[in-house]
């Protein structure tokens, strides 16, 4: 199959127009012309020659005849003091028209030509159109002209070879346009196992052939990226596996401190490493499963009691607090008995804004922890007395891998604890609401969880 360029096509399509168009003119000029020749229609010579032999013939006769005057031509006949004695024109128009043609003396007006005839005991006004008509008195009324009637028909038939040859070149573009259409979508689906075929057309090739490019590097980088998330799969799966080494001597060890004699302190302690060592324990098999199955955290929502949920909470905010020698200030106010949560992630939320906050406080300081409920929200209200947020991290601090270099700078952290509780939050249809002290300056955080 030929290769066309779209200049040639459109070039094509503007001579069979040209073409098209022409033939319709050469047609009806023939059409219009034998139609004369048969007497189907009285051209403006042949009607002034029919006027004039009337004329002739009125002017000779003895006798006025009204048969002697053809359908086409309307006349008057007065006496010579201009008394209307016969007319095939109303009696209001037969003396419009003696006024304008004996006492004006005009020739004609508009759409009318006048013809006078002068004869001895009468005068005989006759009007007529000048111009093409229709030999048929029906259809010379339905249609007066018919020069007119010609340009119409030609118009028409002009438009109708238009939409036709508009059709039939649309439909062949459009099918080799379809071809670009099916390749983008292909790629927009990844679906990259198919080979493209050849347009026809010039400038279409050369998008395809773009496009098969493009395939074919999305196809190399996907697999790229397959390659190296199965590697990191694999790392993550094989980290997570050794951290359970670790994690079991410590909580080993955690079960011989209870075989010793502790005093309260030194127990509430241990009960932090074996509580913090089950916490672990389970976000690490929960990173093997994510590893293997490369897919996102499943949460589980279901009615949870409220006070037992705020208890777990404030045990860990105690935990992580102590660690550091950090005091808490905690105050509740809430009706609500149940939520409707993922007990586990909503947690582990909560512990990425507390550590946080524990990061950015100094030993002996204290976090303040509110828990509120107001215009049908449990609010987990976190206030730190550290430097605050500064205002480019108030609007960019839940972002991944966001790390703020002004106020909150640290090298322990990542910039991922605020994205993930953002993530578990959002999914709770929830808020977090980032803001500064205005007392002291340090950073609030606000957990909102609809209730």
């Amino acid at each position: 199959m030929g290769v066309k360029r779209l200049r040639s096509i459109f070039m094509r399509y503007i001579l069979i127009v040209a073409v098209g168009v022409l033939c319709i003119i050469f047609v009806n000029i023939w059409i219009y012309m034998s139609a004369i020749k048969t007497d189907v229609i009285y051209s403006t010579v042949e009607i002034e020659k029919i006027v004039n032999e009337v004329k002739e013939e009125l002017q000779v006769s003895s006798e006025f005849s009204s048969n002697a005057i053809p359908s086409f031509v309307e006349y008057a006949w007065f006496d010579l003091n201009g008394n209307l004695k016969q007319s095939s024109l109303k009696s209001s128009d037969a003396k419009l028209l003696w006024e304008s043609c004996i006492v004006n003396q005009k020739e004609s007006e508009s759409p009318y030509r006048f013809s006078l005839v002068k004869r001895e005991d009468a005068i005989i006004i006759l009007r007529y159109r000048f111009t093409a008509q229709f030999s048929n008195p029906v259809f010379r009324k339905i249609i007066p002209v018919a020069d007119l009637f010609a340009v119409i028909v030609s118009l028409i038939e002009v438009i109708v070879l238009l939409f036709i040859i508009s059709y039939f070149f649309g439909k062949y573009t459009g099918k080799k346009i379809e071809k670009l259409l099916t390749v983008t979508q292909k790629i927009k689906e990844q679906d990259l196992d198919f080979t493209i075929d050849n347009s026809g057309i010039f400038e279409i090739n050369q998008a395809l052939n773009a496009l098969d490019d493009m395939k074919i590097a999305l196809k190399n980088s996907l697999a790229e990226q397959w390659n190296a998330n199965k590697v990191q799969q694999e790392q993550i799966s094989a980290l997570a596996h050794d951290l359970k080494t670790p994690l079991t001597i410590i909580w080993g060890n955690t079960d011989l401190l209870y075989d010793t004699v502790l005093n309260d302190e030194q127990k509430e302690c241990a009960d932090f490493i074996q509580n913090s060592s089950i916490q672990m324990q389970k976000y690490i098999q929960t990173l093997i499963e994510v590893a293997k199955t490369n897919k996102a955290f499943i949460f589980q929502q279901q009615s949870v009691n409220t006070t037992d949920f705020l208890i777990e909470l404030k045990k860990r905010a105690k935990g992580l607090c102590s660690a550091k020698g950090i005091f808490i200030d905690y105050t509740e106010h809430y009706e609500t008995t149940q939520i409707n949560i993922d007990q586990t992630q909503l947690l582990r939320a909560y512990e990425n804004v507390l550590s946080n906050a524990v990061e950015h406080t100094l030993e002996k300081e204290t976090i303040f922890l509110r828990i509120v409920e107001e215009h049908k929200y449990l609010k987990i209200i976190v206030r730190d007395m550290g430097n605050g947020f500064s205002s480019e991290a108030l609007k960019r601090a839940i972002e991944q891998f966001y790390m703020d270099d002004d106020s909150r700078s640290s090298k322990s952290h990542y910039g991922i604890g605020l994205y993930t509780a953002d993530t578990i939050i959002k999914h709770h249809n929830g808020q977090l609401i980032l803001s500064n002290d205005d007392i002291t300056g340090g950073a609030i955080v606000t957990i909102a969880i609809p209730v």
